[in-house]
């Protein structure tokens, strides 16, 4: 039987820290080593405790969670997963600048034993063995790489799929694209509830692409990012309409990424562009793969880059993806679509 997964929690509350404590001390697999009320507490712990990871508060007096992420992934890095309500117009930026100072993933804070505390013990599970050092290259996924003298393709829309390790991962794919950027992009990242809003004004405020939660019926602009709304599928309207579907979730996911792609699919055709980021499952393969028999361009985020490489390993593996790039190629091949569609 392998070691219990050791975690550290902080948090300024004593009954947060008590009823995460009890959660996650309630599973086998899992074991509290310590618990931190301040930023400079948790450094001492993990240095001194070494966890497996750090469930993080990101409002603390003082040290507040944002310099306490920064200063551990500075010293002593470690999976961490930030535990916090839903934010308010306030706190946006902190939140998932979290994210991007190297936090791992969110869940919002529990009440008891519901929903969102097994969302919590399932990402302490998964990511308290992603590595957040850099390490040894793995060895490449075998695709079929694009000829340099293959002709580009044009394209009308970009759409993305990403999952856990997304919200950072878009922010280095939409910061390698240049001004003026002539292509629609339509983006289904997995949240929790209720954090799209305040993800997608964070991203906005971050890249110079403008970006906002889509809404039903809005036609969709160059150069603009919409971001699939907590509850609802993103597609594509006839017409190059942006809707929102209640439809049921789609492999418990919704907003699921397989909609988005075979409304994609059908309204534009080989016109598209498709790319799988990082995340668990197999979010967005099907229709992923649907694009690509449509003449789309289909990519998928490479294993070395990618946090978690479930989505875009299952987009290879089915055959959806024609190519494996990391973030910099993946935002190369965008623009170079993106200047063929202005030449045309």
């Amino acid at each position: 039987m392998s070691a219990p997964i050791r975690v550290l929690i902080v948090d300024d509350s004593l009954v947060c820290r008590e009823l995460l404590s009890s959660i996650l001390g309630q599973q086998p697999d899992l074991r509290v080593v310590g618990m931190a009320s301040r930023g400079k507490e948790a450094l001492e712990l993990n240095r001194t405790l070494r966890p497996d990871l750090i469930t993080m508060d990101i409002q603390m007096p003082g040290m507040d969670g944002f310099a306490t992420i920064e200063a551990i992934m500075a010293s002593h890095p470690v999976p961490i997963l930030v535990v916090t309500s839903v934010p308010v117009l306030k706190g946006v930026d902190q939140t998932f600048r979290a994210i991007a100072a190297g936090a791992l993933d969110l869940v919002r804070k529990p009440e008891l034993a519901n929903e969102d505390a097994e969302a919590l013990v399932a990402r302490v599970r998964m990511l308290a063995g992603v590595k957040v050092i850099r390490h040894v290259r793995p060895r490449p996924e075998r695709v079929q790489p694009r000829r340099e003298k293959e002709p580009l393709r044009r394209v009308r829309v970009v759409a993305v799929a990403s999952s856990t390790g997304g919200p950072k991962a878009l922010l280095d794919l939409f910061g390698g694209l240049r001004l003026p950027f002539p292509l629609p992009v339509l983006v289904t990242q997995h949240l929790p509830d209720g954090f799209s809003g305040s993800f997608a004004r964070w991203l906005d405020e971050e890249i110079s692409l403008p970006v906002r939660e889509a809404r039903e019926g809005e036609p969709l602009r160059p150069g603009e990012v919409l971001v699939a709304p907590t509850g609802y599928h993103l597609v594509l309207r006839s017409g190059s309409m942006a809707g929102l579907s209640d439809a049921p979730p789609v492999k418990s996911l919704r907003p699921s990424a397989d909609p988005m792609f075979r409304s994609v699919a059908r309204v534009f055709g080989a016109e598209a562009l498709g790319i799988v980021l990082t995340g668990m499952g197999q979010d967005g393969a099907d229709g992923l793969l649907e694009m690509r028999q449509a003449g789309a361009v289909c990519l998928a985020q490479d294993e070395a880059s990618s946090m978690i490489y479930g989505m875009p390993r299952a987009a290879l593996q089915n055959g959806a993806a024609e190519a494996a790039l990391d973030l910099a190629g993946l935002a190369a091949t965008i623009q170079a679509h993106a200047a063929r569609k202005g030449e045309g």
